[in-house]
């Protein structure tokens, strides 16, 4: 028997020896199970810090990062014999056993810094069978790591309260400062609470948290870690803890951006673009303009900001309240597909000016049918009034919608959607049919996202590049993720995007829509849009620094009482402009520049032509080099008059074309008597403007739409047609019919078409100029 005992013995040794030989899972120690992924803007300044694996929130760092009197405090504390054991402590066992059965109650478990690391990676229960499993990975943890690396192991698993994991992630909380930078008494108070992060919390029982860290200092200075002396100043020093705060800033812009730095392996720290000063200011502006909005039925509220020489948003406010849950709050108003009204017109004319189009342009805002496949479409303007002869320039600064209806019928529809799309407002993803013309007035469901960032290629002279919001991605490898530049495109003209942009800011022009909103201190573009019922409403605007965008209304889609575009979202647009401008520590933004090839020229400022003598009222307008007018005023003319007494007198009048008839008749205007002779302006008799092809104009293009039945693709000749002329007829090439009062419709064919008229006067023949268009 002896014999087998000796025998036995050694081989149980071996076997013990070899068992501890092998290695641990090394994946159940990996860094990444630790880190927390934390989100922070453009300056460092924490938004968010979402949880890790256990629940937590925690940063690695190693043992050299960290302060050397946390981890002095910590074996002093911990495990004082830590650096000598072979991952277990026989007297710290002896001594917890005798204190358990003398207080007849669990009081202490002995376990080592070692065995403390296993227990924070596998959660074993705390039963005497889980302390032996404790144990014995301990030993088998001390044969695969250095101390220092369990050490290490240690002070990035641990918990410190209120879900904080590691020393860093406490250090950062709770003193707002990295674990290196801990002050002895700053690292002494960490080290005593991982014993009881709940009762030992700070910010519920500070004092019981202090008297645990004077414990820990007279136990470093018990061992021989610091003097006395040190002892001494360390509890000298006051304690002051940062407040807990919900660590929860910009929760909409967080949100997207975590999403987007999933797809980095191992990502544990985001920084974003936003400047957090910018967007407080912001969020306090729109809680401030919703107050006064409550009695109108507005309960939301969303406002980006881009910077326009980088692209990167400064602000993302996608809800006036992120907790709120009885407005919808988490709803991202930013991303929201919502109908945007009249803030897509600048897309219209822009295609527009690139096309036969200049801001001098009269188009008739009269009423209009126009043939469409889902039956005829009348638009009618938000003021419920026609304005008669209106230049774009007019058109676009008041958001009138009958001239947008009628420019869309030049520029095409299938023309304006795909350049719409090319500038970013991809949700637009049905066919051009189902919008149809309303697609100029906004009724296609777009983000404000998309509408601020394709607004700020008008601030950038017609060239598109992508907003971003986040800055770069850090991995735990200390891999830095960037994402690549996108290729900026042009999608507009430089000559149409200034066109657009000195419109939009040309506030004497919005004047008799608008009055006296939207006055700025330096140059700003911005454009409203109110949807019907007053379901949602937007300002979108810039200036040569930023472009912001604006919507206010409500995410359960109920209509506002009366709010418009300039008194909901116009409100918080112009606090945020003003705010990003105007302060001692801002320069006002430079002003915009015309671009090579734009000039100005007088025009009248009625027919928008150059001005002839009888022209009193002119104004200057920007053209490119290539439209510039060159056929003068044929609006305002001189008649001679009879009076009653029978003397001759000679009278301004202005004489509109034949399809203004009726409404220059509903406005009272004054038009010549029959017996009235017309006398040029150079008192001469006028034989070149008696017969005129009003529409089309000279050089037009139009496009023939391939979905559109043929029937409904017709564009309306007009013509002002002088007393005693007569049997007046319509010559295209070769076919003629007869010109009836109040114009009539030419179906659209391809190829080039000259246009012309021809009548009788005194038995004569008399015949107009031509007007040669294309049909594509």
């Amino acid at each position: 028997m002896k014999n087998i005992q000796h025998i036995w013995f050694p081989i149980f040794l071996i076997l013990f020896i070899s068992l501890l030989s092998i290695p641990l899972p090394e994946e159940d120690f990996r860094k990444e199970s630790v880190h927390s992924l934390r989100v922070v803007d453009r300056n460092g300044i924490l938004l968010r810090e979402f949880l890790n694996d256990d629940q937590g929130r925690g940063q690695w760092r190693s043992l050299n990062e960290m302060s050397p009197f946390l981890t002095q405090a910590t074996i002093a504390i911990e495990d004082r014999r830590f650096r000598m054991h072979p991952g277990i402590d026989p007297l710290a066992i002896t001594r917890a056993a005798w204190q358990n059965i003398s207080r007849r109650r669990l009081h202490s478990g002995g376990s080592t810094i070692t065995q403390q690391v296993i227990r924070n990676i596998y959660h074993h229960p705390r039963t005497l069978f889980s302390k032996i499993i404790e144990a014995w990975y301990a030993l088998r943890l001390e044969t695969m790591a250095s101390k220092d690396e369990i050490l290490e192991q240690y002070l990035n698993r641990v918990p410190y309260g209120n879900g904080l994991i590691g020393a860093e992630a406490a250090a950062r909380h709770y003193f707002d400062k990295p674990v290196r930078d801990l002050s002895l008494a700053e690292a002494a108070f960490l080290a005593g609470l991982p014993n009881a992060p709940s009762s030992l919390n700070p910010y519920t029982y500070f004092q019981d948290a202090i008297r645990r860290q004077r414990f820990v200092l007279r136990a470093m200075a018990t061992h021989g870690r610091i003097t006395r002396a040190e002892e001494g100043r360390a509890r000298q020093q006051p304690i002051v803890l940062v407040s807990p705060g919900t660590n929860f800033r910009a929760p909409h812009l967080v949100e997207m951006a975590a999403a987007r730095s999933m797809a980095i392996q191992s990502a544990t720290l985001v920084r974003t673009t936003i400047d957090y000063e910018i967007q407080k200011n912001i969020e306090w502006l729109v809680r401030g303009h919703l107050r006064q909005l409550q009695n109108k039925s507005v309960t939301n509220a969303s406002v980006v900001v881009i910077d326009n020489r980088t692209m990167e948003v400064h602000a993302l406010v996608g809800s006036a309240d992120y907790f709120d849950p009885r407005i919808q709050g988490q709803v991202n108003g930013v991303l929201a597909r919502r109908q945007p009204g009249s803030a897509v017109k600048p897309f219209t004319y822009a295609l527009a000016f690139e096309g036969p189009f200049t801001a001098a342009d009269v188009v008739p805002d009269i009423p209009t049918r126009i043939p469409d496949q889902q039956g005829d479409y009348i638009p009618e303007n938000y003021d419920r009034r026609y304005h008669g002869p209106v230049r774009l320039r007019f058109a676009l600064a008041c958001s009138y919608n009958v001239p947008a209806v009628r420019v869309l019928q030049v520029v095409g529809r299938e023309n304006l959607l795909q350049r719409m799309i090319s500038a970013g407002l991809t949700t637009l993803e049905q066919p051009s049919v189902f919008y149809g013309y309303g697609l100029t007035l906004g009724n296609g469901e777009v983000t404000l996202f998309q509408v601020t960032q394709a607004y700020a290629a008008f601030a950038n002279n017609g060239v598109l590049r992508e907003a971003s919001y986040i800055s770069s991605v850090h991995s735990i490898d200390g891999s830095v993720y960037k994402e690549p530049a996108q290729e900026p495109r042009r999608v507009f003209a430089a000559e149409s995007s200034w066109l657009v942009t000195d419109i939009l800011r040309d506030a004497d022009a919005r004047r008799p829509a608008f009055g006296h909103a939207f006055r700025f201190p330096f140059d700003c573009a911005v454009k409203t849009g109110t949807t019907k019922d007053y379901r949602d409403n937007w300002t979108v605007g810039y200036t040569t620094n930023y472009t912001v965008g604006v919507w206010v209304g409500n995410f359960d889609g109920k209509p506002m009482k009366g709010v418009s575009g300039v008194t909901g979202a116009g409100q918080i647009f112009e606090d945020v402009m003003m705010s990003l401008h105007v302060s001692p520590a801002k320069n006002t933004p430079p002003r915009f520049v015309a671009p090579a090839g734009m000039i100005q020229k007088t025009v009248c400022s009625v027919s928008g032509s150059l001005p002839n003598p009888l022209c009193t009222r002119t104004i200057q307008e920007w053209f490119e080099e290539t439209k510039v007018p060159t056929t003068p005023c044929t609006i305002h003319r001189l008649f001679q008059l009879t009076t009653s007494s029978g003397e001759q007198v000679e009278k301004v009048f202005e004489i509109l074309p034949e399809e203004y008839r009726l409404w220059a008749d509903e406005q009272g205007l004054p038009h010549p008597p029959p017996d009235a002779y017309p006398v040029s302006a150079r008192n001469e008799h006028d034989h070149q403007s008696r017969l005129t092809l009003v529409a089309p104009s000279h050089g037009q293009i139009f496009k023939v739409d391939p979905v559109l039945r043929k029937e409904y693709q017709a564009i309306r000749v007009l013509a002002n047609v002088s007393p005693g002329i007569s049997n007046v007829r319509l010559r295209v090439g070769a076919d003629e019919k007869p010109y009836e009062s109040g114009g009539i419709w030419w179906q659209l064919r391809k190829g080039k078409h000259a246009f012309s008229l021809i009548g009788t006067q005194n038995g004569d023949p008399i015949q107009s100029d031509e007007v040669v268009i294309t049909v594509d």
